[in-house]
């Protein structure tokens, strides 16, 4: 179990992060021409002033503050945490590149992507097995194995990057990532992973503070990607290093992003008939924002803050992405139970985005001062 010296050591590392975050929001004016997301007429767009979003740098400062406190006491962690952070080096360059040039298009930072899980497959191994005996076999080649690695995590990577588009969503969804991932490491005694899970989502929180609710920075490219590519390896490497864990484990911790991936992709290109890499503003926390909340908080009433109404969507995905979350930390060792908890999850996301892009909007997920008039709001 975690020594009282680590909990002050995952403090420290809130710490840290919050004095990067805070620094980058004091020095807006500085940078801000540089680094701030002004242009608010995108499709994804919902903040209404240009804000800093290389809020990424805050997550790797106070994770590799972390991590080299609590290095030294464990020798695998020793090598491991840096080898993970050499090989996110590409796609978190690539990524901060486009936060602050805006000239970095999204198939380069998918090649990043590939390149960053490349190198951690030559380094530390990659997907060798999934549950399923002939895809075993085939994955027992390298060049299979590595392929699939680059494209799972690669993509997983890239995922988590679709949904960072409210005030701490993808902030807190990597929390609760790494924490599922840090609770199932420790129920299997593999240490080094749960330390590195448990400072990413120590430097997250203490970025968290300046992101939600009101968005002071944000996560930006760079974060996401950083953050997407340490989750899908320490999921990769959990299942590597402890055969009692099942595949399955890894694609259900997850899966949110990953389903809201895949789903964008068949909707723009076989629903909409639209380029599969074109933004466009109907992703499930987008329609929770428009037809749940800011219908209640109308930007033109006195009262009406924006960036808490941007905010006030979060909690709505983070109770959808822990119906996945919490039967796959529970039964991380049991593939049906993992593969129910998918099932579950997908049922209940398509049910949800049916209903929202209709306008059937549930009346118990309505906020409370919506109760009256609901019905007179529709926009």
């Amino acid at each position: 179990m975690p020594q009282l010296s680590e909990s002050f050591t995952w403090l420290y590392i809130c710490v840290v992060a919050f004095t990067i975050g805070g620094l980058i929001v004091a020095s807006e004016r500085w940078h801000g021409v540089f680094t701030g997301d002004s242009d608010l007429s995108k499709p994804q767009a919902s903040h209404t002033r240009s804000t800093p979003r290389v809020g990424g740098l805050a997550v790797v400062a106070g994770s590799l503050a972390g991590l080299l406190v609590l290095g030294p006491s464990n020798m695998t962690l020793t090598w491991l945490w840096p080898v993970l952070f050499i090989a996110a080096m590409p796609v978190f360059v690539a990524g901060l590149l486009e936060d602050i040039t805006k000239d970095v298009g999204a198939g380069k930072r998918l090649l990043a992507a590939f390149a960053s899980a490349a190198i951690a497959w030559w380094l530390l191994g990659g997907v060798s097995r999934v549950g399923i005996s002939w895809v075993d076999a085939v994955l027992a080649f390298w060049p299979i194995s590595l392929l699939f690695t680059m494209v799972a995590v690669g993509g997983c990577t890239h995922a988590l990057n679709i949904v960072d588009g409210m005030n701490g969503l993808a902030g807190m969804i990597a929390t609760l990532m790494a924490i599922s991932l840090a609770l199932v490491a420790i129920q299997v005694q593999d240490i080094p992973i749960f330390l590195i899970s448990t400072s990413l989502a120590s430097a997250t929180l203490g970025f968290l503070v300046w992101n939600f609710p009101f968005g002071r920075v944000f996560l930006g490219d760079g974060g996401a990607y950083f953050l997407g590519f340490m989750l899908a390896e320490l999921a990769v490497q959990l299942v590597v290093r402890n055969p009692s864990v099942s595949p399955f484990y890894a694609l259900a911790v997850l899966f949110y992003p990953v389903f809201e991936t895949l789903f964008s992709i068949w909707r723009r290109r076989f629903k909409r008939g639209t380029p599969v890499d074109q933004p466009d503003a109907l992703h499930l926390h987008q329609l929770v924002f428009r037809r749940l909340v800011r219908v209640t908080f109308s930007r033109d009433r006195r009262h009406a803050v924006p960036a808490l109404c941007n905010a006030m969507t979060s909690p709505y995905l983070w109770v959808l992405a822990l119906i996945g979350l919490v039967p796959a930390t529970i039964w991380w060792d049991n593939a049906w139970m993992l593969c129910a908890s998918i099932l579950v999850f997908s049922f209940v996301y398509l049910w949800l985005y049916s209903r929202l892009v209709s306008w059937r909007r549930p009346s118990w997920l309505l906020l409370p001062s919506m109760g009256r008039d609901r019905d007179q709001r529709r926009k």
